[in-house]
Protein backbone atom coordinates (compact mmCIF):
# COMPACT_ATOMS: atom_id res chain seq x y z
CA UNK A 1 0.00 0.00 0.00
CA UNK A 2 1.76 3.32 -1.21
CA UNK A 3 2.34 6.32 1.69
CA UNK A 4 -0.71 8.57 1.45
CA UNK A 5 0.74 12.58 1.34
CA UNK A 6 -0.85 16.04 1.51
CA UNK A 7 1.01 18.45 -0.23
CA UNK A 8 0.31 22.31 1.13
CA UNK A 9 2.06 24.62 -1.69
CA UNK A 10 0.63 28.03 -2.39
CA UNK A 11 2.83 28.33 -5.97
CA UNK A 12 0.69 26.46 -8.17
CA UNK A 13 3.39 25.71 -10.52
CA UNK A 14 5.53 24.02 -8.20
CA UNK A 15 2.36 21.95 -6.58
CA UNK A 16 1.21 20.76 -10.07
CA UNK A 17 4.23 21.09 -12.60
CA UNK A 18 6.70 19.31 -9.90
CA UNK A 19 5.61 18.62 -6.37
CA UNK A 20 2.33 16.59 -7.58
CA UNK A 21 3.96 14.46 -10.90
CA UNK A 22 7.25 13.81 -8.95
CA UNK A 23 5.26 12.60 -5.54
CA UNK A 24 2.67 10.81 -7.31
CA UNK A 25 5.29 8.30 -9.11
CA UNK A 26 6.29 6.80 -5.75
CA UNK A 27 2.93 7.78 -3.47
CA UNK A 28 -0.63 8.25 -3.66
CA UNK A 29 -1.15 11.97 -3.59
CA UNK A 30 -4.66 12.64 -1.55
CA UNK A 31 -5.06 16.00 -1.81
CA UNK A 32 -3.51 19.71 -2.80
CA UNK A 33 -4.30 23.04 -0.60
CA UNK A 34 -2.58 26.39 -1.26
CA UNK A 35 -2.60 27.64 2.46
CA UNK A 36 -1.68 26.54 6.47
CA UNK A 37 -5.07 26.61 7.49
CA UNK A 38 -6.66 24.89 4.44
CA UNK A 39 -3.18 22.25 5.27
CA UNK A 40 -4.24 21.87 9.07
CA UNK A 41 -7.64 21.40 8.15
CA UNK A 42 -7.25 18.29 5.53
CA UNK A 43 -4.95 16.48 7.62
CA UNK A 44 -7.07 16.35 10.09
CA UNK A 45 -10.06 15.30 7.52
CA UNK A 46 -7.77 12.90 5.18
CA UNK A 47 -5.42 11.80 7.92
CA UNK A 48 -2.56 11.10 5.30
CA UNK A 49 0.95 9.54 6.17
CA UNK A 50 2.95 12.47 4.97
CA UNK A 51 1.93 16.31 5.12
CA UNK A 52 4.30 18.55 2.52
CA UNK A 53 4.58 22.26 3.81
CA UNK A 54 5.90 25.18 2.74
CA UNK A 55 7.28 27.00 5.16
CA UNK A 56 5.62 30.58 3.97
CA UNK A 57 2.23 29.53 3.66
CA UNK A 58 -0.53 32.07 3.62
CA UNK A 59 -2.87 32.54 6.72
CA UNK A 60 -0.70 30.13 8.84
CA UNK A 61 2.68 29.82 8.47
CA UNK A 62 4.07 26.25 7.83
CA UNK A 63 5.87 26.32 11.32
CA UNK A 64 2.57 27.07 12.59
CA UNK A 65 0.65 24.48 10.79
CA UNK A 66 3.08 21.78 11.65
CA UNK A 67 2.47 22.25 15.18
CA UNK A 68 -0.94 21.68 14.86
CA UNK A 69 -0.89 18.90 12.48
CA UNK A 70 1.80 17.30 15.05
CA UNK A 71 -0.46 17.48 17.91
CA UNK A 72 -3.45 16.36 16.07
CA UNK A 73 -1.93 13.65 13.69
CA UNK A 74 0.91 12.69 16.08
CA UNK A 75 1.70 9.58 13.30
CA UNK A 76 1.84 12.13 10.75
CA UNK A 77 5.18 13.06 9.04
CA UNK A 78 5.54 16.66 8.15
CA UNK A 79 8.50 17.92 5.84
CA UNK A 80 8.95 21.46 4.82
CA UNK A 81 9.63 21.91 1.28
CA UNK A 82 11.11 25.69 1.32
CA UNK A 83 13.15 27.79 -0.54
CA UNK A 84 14.76 29.34 2.42
CA UNK A 85 18.02 28.30 2.54
CA UNK A 86 19.21 29.06 6.52
CA UNK A 87 20.61 26.23 8.68
CA UNK A 88 17.99 27.95 11.37
CA UNK A 89 15.14 26.85 9.58
CA UNK A 90 16.06 22.78 9.21
CA UNK A 91 17.38 22.97 12.97
CA UNK A 92 13.61 24.35 13.78
CA UNK A 93 12.22 21.78 12.03
CA UNK A 94 14.51 18.97 13.06
CA UNK A 95 13.72 20.57 17.14
CA UNK A 96 9.35 21.11 16.73
CA UNK A 97 9.64 16.94 15.45
CA UNK A 98 9.43 17.29 11.36
CA UNK A 99 10.34 14.75 9.49
CA UNK A 100 12.85 16.70 7.78
CA UNK A 101 13.49 19.14 5.47
CA UNK A 102 14.25 19.89 1.18
CA UNK A 103 14.87 23.14 -0.46
CA UNK A 104 12.39 23.13 -3.41
CA UNK A 105 15.29 23.55 -6.40
CA UNK A 106 16.29 19.88 -4.90
CA UNK A 107 12.74 18.57 -4.50
CA UNK A 108 12.10 17.19 -8.07
CA UNK A 109 15.25 14.72 -6.98
CA UNK A 110 15.08 14.70 -3.42
CA UNK A 111 11.48 14.79 -2.24
CA UNK A 112 10.77 10.93 -2.62
CA UNK A 113 13.97 10.15 -0.82
CA UNK A 114 13.04 12.49 1.97
CA UNK A 115 9.80 10.99 2.14
CA UNK A 116 10.82 7.67 2.72
CA UNK A 117 13.46 8.73 5.08
CA UNK A 118 10.75 10.21 7.15
CA UNK A 119 8.09 7.02 6.56
CA UNK A 120 11.38 5.33 8.21
CA UNK A 121 11.30 7.44 11.38
CA UNK A 122 14.86 9.57 10.40
CA UNK A 123 14.97 13.18 9.94
CA UNK A 124 16.18 14.12 6.17
CA UNK A 125 18.59 16.85 6.23
CA UNK A 126 19.88 19.24 2.87
CA UNK A 127 23.31 19.60 2.97
CA UNK A 128 23.80 23.26 3.25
Amino acid sequence: MKARVLIAEDNFLIAEGSLRPTVARDFEVIGLVADGKEAVAAAEQLQPDVVLLDVSLPTLRGFDAARQILVSQPNCKVLFVSNYWDAAYVQAAREMGAGGYVFKSRAPTEIVPAIRSALAGRFYEPGL
